[in-house]
């Protein structure tokens, strides 16, 4: 009987490392979330950088000053436009908004022209979550093969709440 217990003590450890292994905090805007497997997030100056495993998913964020916040919401396509290499983007659905794990996300999307870093215009779909209830506002632009991975990078968005 101890055997049984040692051995689901150590299964649940285990587990639990696994999962804090997985989960990102971003002191900045003040939630976490959990990476899908095989994922990764890294920060620089407070901006976030998610990415799949293979590369071809990537969702660039960072949180947006409260005096610009209402701006930045009357006019999405102005403030998408003006991110370093984005072109010509056209809003193309959205606002869609949404309570998750008490936090309110708001998206759209749209397509833009996006400067690679070989000089080359491409026409890419992007969609933007902003999420507010943290203690900064959170914005998460997505590009590259949404559809292809919809169900992870939904979860991803499922998974973000605050941090405790």
């Amino acid at each position: 009987m101890k055997r049984c217990r040692v051995l689901a003590m150590v299964m649940l450890l285990a587990t639990t490392t696994v999962l804090r292994a997985e989960e990102y905090t971003h002191e900045a805007s003040g939630l976490k979330f959990t990476l899908p497997k095989g994922w990764t997030c890294t920060e620089a100056k407070g901006r976030i950088t998610v990415s799949n495993k293979d590369k071809t998913l990537f969702c660039v964020g960072d949180v947006i000053p409260k005096e610009a916040a209402k701006a930045i919401f009357d006019d999405i396509e102005k403030f998408i436009d003006q991110l370093e290499g984005w072109d010509d983007v056209e809003v193309s659905g959205g606002p869609e908004k949404e309570k998750v794990n008490g936090l309110l996300q708001t998206w759209y999307e749209g397509t833009a022209k996006f400067q690679s870093g070989k000089g080359d215009a491409e026409e890419t779909e992007w969609d933007m979550t902003i999420i507010t209830g943290g203690k900064a506002v959170l914005f998460l632009i997505g590009t590259g093969e949404l559809e292809e991975n919809e169900k992870t990078y939904e979860a991803f968005f499922e998974s973000i709440k605050k941090a405790e």
